[in-house]
């Protein structure tokens, strides 16, 4: 009979529901944050967060109450892709960017349960106390500023919050490796000469030249891949305008361009898994033939490339990384099978990573 009974109040105990340990997070802000459970309606200030959630959840949109439908930012291919397989990603509120400003009363009326707000969000101490007052967290995260640094950390964070903990670390050591192959090579060289790098980026036949990353940011990329940053020259600044004269006076070793389906308009690089190889070259001869351009050393020598602006993207941006590695260095990486990495990729999500995000000018 005592057995009987000790059995029955196992088998109550196994039944009812447990309470859930409280997740402890520590943000891009040296801010912790407490959570009694996974979040599962997240509020974002940019839209690529949900294409970095995508390769934890098969279902990124599930886990969306509001984002500020900034397609270009996320990439129209990734937004189709998206959009065609949860659709109501499109109706959810837009409660603005950290490009713009942002209401702390528009985000409460959308009931999250997590804010997720970008380091260099406009976001004020205010408005943020509205939000902690009201009982809704908030974390920040960090993909733009200093990928090489914080990148894994935001992912790791994402997942935690979301209960995705274990693909967020899988992802995390997939990258790891991929990056730390890349810095053994580099270090094991003996006598490496860093070429030096252009990378203009929102690259435009008639527009504006010459936007470049400086130090911060996709510079950081180009330094790690071996690479003297022409952009160097902004100083301090992540990312601003260096003039078309002085550009071309630094003579680059090698030219990469960045655009993508967002250029189209603005007579840009045309690039993506969108595009034909022939517009793809066309475009990248229409940059060439801007004055200066063709008496570059890049040029003569073969070394022009063009890049989607997505691989700077979360968790893609391990593809950036070893393009840059290559085209700096061909020789050392000769080997170096970066179509495998994106198909080891386009498997991790529904959103998928076709091939054409990358060309090389044709001689």
């Amino acid at each position: 009979m005592l057995r009987k009974c000790v059995l029955f109040c196992l088998f109550l105990f196994a039944a009812c529901p447990q309470a859930s340990a409280e997740i402890v997070l520590h943000d891009l802000e040296d801010r912790t944050v407490t959570l009694e459970a996974p979040a599962k309606r997240l509020l974002i200030d940019d839209g690529r967060i949900i294409f970095a959630l995508s390769f934890m959840d098969e279902n990124p949109a599930s886990l969306i109450a509001a984002w500020p439908h900034d397609v270009d930012r996320l990439g129209r291919l990734p937004h189709a892709a998206l959009a065609r397989q949860f659709p109501e990603i499109d109706s959810l509120p837009n409660t603005g960017s950290n490009a713009s400003g942002m209401s702390a009363e528009a985000m409460l009326s959308v009931d999250p349960d997590l804010v997720v707000l970008s380091v260099y969000s406009h976001f004020d101490a205010p408005q943020l106390r509205h939000l902690e007052d009201a009982g809704v967290p908030v974390i920040f995260v960090d993909f733009v500023s200093d990928p090489l640094e914080n990148a894994d950390k935001s992912l790791l964070l994402l997942g935690q919050a979301t209960g995705h903990e274990d693909a967020a670390r899988k992802l995390v050591a997939f990258r790891k490796d991929h990056r730390e192959a890349v810095e053994h090579r580099l270090q094991q060289a003996e006598r490496l000469e860093r070429p030096s790098l252009f990378l203009e980026a929102h690259a435009s036949a008639t527009g504006l030249c010459c936007f470049s990353p400086g130090r911060g940011g996709i510079g950081t990329l180009i330094a790690f891949a071996g690479a003297k940053n022409v952009g160097d020259a902004l100083g301090g600044k992540p990312f601003g305008q260096l003039t078309i004269e002085a550009s071309l006076a630094r003579d680059p070793d090698i030219y990469v361009a960045s655009g993508g389906a967002y250029m189209k308009d603005r007579d840009g690089l045309l690039i993506g898994p969108g595009f034909s190889a022939e517009e793809m070259q066309q475009s990248l001869s229409g940059l060439l033939a801007r004055p200066g351009f063709s008496a570059l050393s890049a040029v003569r020598n073969g070394r022009i490339y063009g890049i989607d602006k997505h691989l700077f993207d979360p968790v893609v941006d391990i593809l950036a990384l070893e393009l840059l590695a290559k085209w700096a260095h061909p020789d050392l990486f000769e080997d170096l099978d970066i179509d495998a990495t994106r198909k080891a990729l386009d498997a991790m999500t529904p959103l998928g990573v076709p091939p054409g995000y990358w060309s090389q000018a044709e001689e």
